[in-house]
């Protein structure tokens, strides 16, 4: 009897875990089936359709098997051997997109992916000498390029999102849409600043790190800087003077391309100048999409400029080329490392990315000096 009921008990616990496990796998099964559906566009292949499945698997679960062999797979030259999992190219392209909207800076200038931890660039300060000839004349021999190298390392930058376990469960969260804003708005925040600021030091070279002069005292190394002979402010009467000379003082094969980079408080003053004719010098943008703009030229906000502040001296707005005058250097490759313990109940989500800037022509780039 004893036996009987030994065998009886045996069946009822392996019943119940086997009952247990299959309603796990149910329930994992419609959280599946609830959750939105992968991008299937046609431009993503079967391998990219993988990497993007392996790594939602590893973000909501902290399953990393199949990351481990998507990685493999996909490795770039960006990846390196511990520290995390390499973010697909697929899913790193998106956050590059948005990115790139939310960074101001970045949108405007030139930007560079290498491999490597540092470029070298060689920068040409006066051109080459170049001239007519006929067929049979005689070649005279020209001037010597002034070239220099310029290197730009990338420094190592990173975001760490966190939510809550139950979020990542939820079936009707899109995963990938939350961790690519996410990670895009806390990078571009801190890389923009760099960009602006950064002495270099860990962190991009931003251009107003450097030193601004005059025309007449100016010399590669620095940037040219128009003032306002006002601390805080243009003087009384002339606004629109200071930004036409500023205009000017771009060479014209700068000009096509060039905007206005400026505070969000040296933008409210310059949407109030008028010419004479009293028209506005501020010119909204026709759709959407559109700058608006200043004298011709498109406007773009950036929150990191210097503020405009009554009595005290600035450099709130700089007016360039910023295609031609500043680099911005990815290092390609993001990754990315699931934390559950150092937050709980939040799950932490480390991500780096490296990136490097410098400004490469500083004829390309002009400041107008809030100062007296």
């Amino acid at each position: 009897m004893n036996t009987v009921n030994e065998a009886i008990d045996t069946l009822t616990h392996a019943f119940g875990e086997f009952k247990a496990s299959q309603e796990d796998r149910l329930r994992h099964l419609e959280l599946a089936y609830k959750r939105p559906a992968f991008e299937t566009s046609s431009s993503l292949s079967y391998g990219e359709m993988d990497q993007k499945k392996a790594l939602l698997t590893y973000v909501r679960q902290g399953e990393s098997k199949h990351l481990e062999g998507s990685e493999t797979k996909s490795l770039t030259a960006g990846g390196e051997a511990d520290g995390g999992y390499l973010i697909p190219q697929v899913v790193s392209d998106r956050i590059g997109r948005e990115l790139q909207e939310l960074s101001p800076i970045r949108a405007i200038s030139n930007v560079m992916t290498i491999s490597a931890s540092a470029v070298e660039l060689l920068l040409d300060k006066e051109g080459a000498e170049v001239g007519w000839v006929t067929e049979t004349a005689e070649r005279k021999e020209t001037n010597t390029p002034n070239l220099m190298k310029l290197r730009i390392p990338v420094h190592e930058l990173y975001a760490k999102p966190r939510a809550t376990q139950k979020l990542l469960d939820d079936a009707r969260v899109d995963v990938e849409s939350w961790l690519a804003g996410r990670l895009a708005t806390k990078l571009a925040q801190v890389e923009n600043h760099a960009f602006i600021h950064g002495d270099g030091d860990n962190k991009p070279k931003g251009f107003l790190a450097y030193e601004t002069t005059d025309r007449t005292h100016w010399e590669w190394g620095k940037i040219e800087h128009i003032k306002t002979g006002k601390d805080g402010a243009f003087s009384d009467e002339n606004a629109a003077d200071i930004l036409i000379d500023t205009m000017n003082a771009l060479k014209p094969e700068y000009q096509k391309g060039a905007v206005w980079v400026m505070s969000r408080s040296a933008h409210a003053m310059v949407r109030k100048l008028k010419d004479q004719n009293h028209q506005y010098l501020w010119q909204p943008g026709l759709a959407d999409e559109v700058s608006p703009t200043l004298l011709g030229y498109p406007v773009v906000l950036a929150e990191d400029m210097p503020a405009l502040v009554a009595g005290t001296a600035s450099k709130s707005i700089v007016f360039g080329n910023f295609k031609e005058g500043y680099q911005i250097v990815d290092r390609a490759g993001m990754r990315i490392m699931r934390d559950p313990f150092s937050s709980k109940p939040y799950v932490e989500f480390y991500t780096t990315k490296r990136v490097g800037g410098d400004v490469i022509n500083f004829e390309a780039l002009k400041v107008i000096s809030f100062a007296a």
